[in-house]
């Protein structure tokens, strides 16, 4: 028991040293990245309802 005990420590340990080495975002990275995401992500929803309705609609008329 004292072995996983031990691992789990040196678990944490190594964790904790590797997380001190990202180089983390800065607040205004972080705001520029997530105006590009939702961004994209809505000419993407927007195109693809497009794309559903242009076929949705040729699919009925041929039907």
């Amino acid at each position: 028991m004292k072995n996983y005990i031990d691992k789990a420590g040196k678990y944490y340990r190594d964790v904790v040293s590797e997380m001190r080495k990202v180089s983390w975002p800065t607040r205004d990275e972080v705001k520029d990245m997530t105006v590009v995401v939702l961004t994209v992500s809505g000419i993407l929803a927007l195109f693809t309802f497009s794309v559903d309705w242009v076929i949705s609609t040729v699919m009925g008329k041929i039907l």
